[in-house]
């Protein structure tokens, strides 16, 4: 360790000159021996004074460094650094409101000081001063354009404040400046992820995690775009990788289990929800999430008991007593349960949280035969929904009309030549509540059918075939530029449907918007089979608008939008069963009810399997179901709720309007 010079050799000024290349140099010891040795020849010596009191916060005593730099200041209050010393000690202790004057006055006397503009803007930003705040760094970065802290600090800002790209914008300056800086390629993750630009954000945050692998935020934001992606098994391995990070996270464990919920892996997922809910029992979710596994296995009681403990700590949390409501029987326990709604809905101001009882003590009101009040309750229900999530109508036909031309004979002509021979997929689509859930319990009941459930990856990964290209242009009009990238969707496909079952002859896909995209799914698998669901339109809009769906669907909030998308579903199929070399059976719910052998043999007879008795049987199967219909597939085929509809035949007849006019307007049966 080297040894302080000689003060009596030296002025005053060598030795504070040596004591700060010391103080520089992390040689606080030394440093301090001369600052003293300054102020027993001159005990007014300023900036001496000021040096032991940084000293004294850099080693972890604050309140003698803060009365250090008091006394420094009153020998000359006018001085730069001082004043912004004293501010970051303030700022240490947390008194933000005291520092921040004295970074005003460290700028008045040295108005390019891009240091005190710096500790200026974090002061502000502690106050909540956001704009003032954003002035300073911006100050400071003018005054010093390589100043990391600052633009990280910005582009930090300008995320909480929602400005997406300048927050981009300015991280991708940081991690410029700073390449191996770890927090600001997870900043920029942030700000790609939160304008929308996923694909950037993923490869950010895998930057972020070669540097620093411990940082959990990274693995969770990196997980939040995988599935963003429909990357479901790759979110559940980043997910997996986080949580020996942080074992007693009951977040992580949650994310992991609703993660492994949507692969279908209710096991796995059932056990990530009741550690989470172990691990803080005081958070509702995380039981009502371990009912929502259990449910979603058939265990009534179980998922009940779950339910009840989540209210049993928040007694009007809206998605377990949805749940409930979901699982009421008869009129005794409609009227109880609605009574514990009534109070939620009493002291809830969440508008999402209002919603979800809203839908509940509609499906009450419907239960007891209130039709009235169930409509008024759902129509409620669906305009919280409709003031977040707007529905663009014309938007909605533009993007049909854009389908149609896109998916020409040219286009399936072209695309051919990127077709893979698989027989394996079967993809039941159709409106939502059109009976897929039904179709799909009643084939997967086969000994040769897997029923992997609604999987994300087509409208996941062909819309992101075309936002990679960078041009703006969108689904589905850019796609013709990328059939390559297009056909290597295909072996993506198969291996996922391979992790779900690697044995079936066949493995349903049945999520209901995949009519959105079949002309992509025609081209890559022009041998796989589709099990187009259909049911009465009013009862299909009906279903879909007194519903609580998972997800977001912002046609199903108003009964005008609504008919709009149903019209341009009819015209969408019209125009595959005319374009497509595909084979494709149509199935009517209704038919279904009144024959249910003869559909069912149809159905299986479709997929070219030989009959199985166990088909007729689906109810018995003790599959794994995670939609809404999960438990009305659990029971025999039943005929009330063809006609339901009915009991509210007057409220819907603007959708029957609509609906009509649609139809007359030639837009497909």
């Amino acid at each position: 360790m080297s040894q302080p010079p000689q003060p009596t050799a030296l002025s005053a000024q060598q030795l504070f000159d040596n004591a700060q290349r010391l103080h520089a140099a992390g040689e606080l010891r030394q440093a301090e021996h001369l600052y003293r040795e300054i102020l027993r020849r001159d005990p007014s010596h300023a900036a001496a004074v000021g040096a032991l009191g940084v000293i004294a916060c850099q080693t972890g005593n604050l309140e003698a460094g803060v009365k250090l730099l008091r006394e420094a200041l009153a020998h000359a209050p006018g001085d730069a650094d001082l004043n912004n010393n004293l501010g970051m000690a303030l700022m240490s202790m947390g008194d933000a409101v005291a520092a921040r004057p004295l970074f005003e006055l460290a700028l008045t006397a040295r108005p390019r000081f891009p240091e005190a503009h710096f500790n200026g803007g974090n002061a502000c930003l502690a106050e909540g001063q956001h704009a003032a705040a954003e002035k300073h760094y911006r100050a400071a970065l003018r005054q010093r354009a390589d100043y990391v802290d600052a633009a990280n600090n910005l582009g930090n800002l300008l995320f909480d404040l929602g400005r997406m790209d300048e927050a981009a914008q300015c991280m991708h300056k940081v991690v410029q400046l700073a390449p191996r800086f770890a927090p600001g390629q997870l900043g920029l993750a942030r700000a790609l992820a939160g304008a929308g630009k996923t694909e950037q954000a993923v490869a950010a945050c895998r930057r972020a995690l070669e540097l620093d692998d411990t940082q959990v935020p990274a693995w969770e934001l990196l997980a939040m775009c995988l599935r963003r992606l429909g990357e479901l098994e790759g979110a559940a391995q980043t997910l997996a990788r986080a949580v020996p990070l942080a074992p007693q996270s009951a977040t992580l464990r949650d994310q992991l289990g609703l993660v492994q919920f949507s692969l279908g892996q209710v096991e796995e997922a059932a056990a990530n929800f009741e550690a989470a809910e172990a691990i803080a029992a005081g958070q509702p979710q995380y039981a009502t999430h371990v009912g929502m596994a259990a449910s979603a296995r058939g265990d009534r009681e179980r998922a009940r008991l779950a339910f009840e403990r989540a209210l049993a700590v928040a007694p009007g949390h809206a998605e377990a007593l949805r749940n409930l409501a979901e699982m009421a029987a008869d009129d005794a326990q409609a009227r109880a349960l609605e009574q514990r709604i009534d109070r939620g809905l009493a002291s809830a101001t969440d508008s999402a949280a209002r919603s979800q009882l809203l839908f509940a003590q509609g499906r009450l009101r419907d239960l007891r035969g209130d039709y009235t009040g169930a409509f008024a309750s759902f129509s409620a229900a669906n305009a919280l929904r409709r003031d977040a999530v707007p529905f663009d109508r014309a938007g909605q036909r533009q993007f049909i009309d854009a389908v149609i031309e896109t998916f020409s004979e040219d286009f399936m002509r072209r695309a051919s030549l990127h077709a893979n021979p698989s027989e394996r997929p079967v993809f039941i689509l159709g409106m939502p509540r059109a009976g897929t859930s039904l179709v799909e319990q009643i084939v997967a009941s086969h000994s040769q059918v897997h029923g992997a459930g609604e999987l994300v990856f087509f409208p996941a990964q062909v819309p992101a075939l075309v936002r990679r290209e960078g041009h703006g242009t969108g689904y589905p009009r850019g796609l013709g530029r990328r059939l390559v990238e297009l056909g290597q969707l295909a072996p993506r496909y198969l291996a996922l449907l391979q992790q779900r079952n690697g044995e079936a002859a066949r493995v349903t896909d049945k999520m209901p918007y995949n009519f959105l995209y079949l002309g992509a799914i025609a081209a890559l698998f022009p041998h796989a089979r589709v099990i187009h669901c259909r049911r009465d339109p009013l009862a299909t809009c009906h279903s879909i608008f007194t519903r609580d769906l998972a997800g977001s669907h912002p046609y199903s909030y108003d009964l005008e939008s609504l008919a709009e998308a149903y019209v341009g579903y009819r015209r969408l199929m019209a125009h595959w069963r005319q374009r497509l070399p595909i084979a494709m059976l149509d199935l009517d719910y209704e038919q279904l009810l009144d024959d249910q052998e003869g559909e069912s043999r149809r159905l299986v007879e479709f997929l070219g399997l030989p009959w199985e008795d166990a088909c007729l049987r689906f109810h018995e199967s003790r599959r794994v179901v995670a939609t809404a219909s999960q438990w009305q597939v659990r029971r025999p085929l039943y005929t009330e709720a063809r006609d339901h509809w009915r009991n509210y035949q007057q409220a819907l007849a603007p959708l029957a309007a609509a609906l009509a006019h649609g139809a007359a307007s030639g837009s497909g049966p």
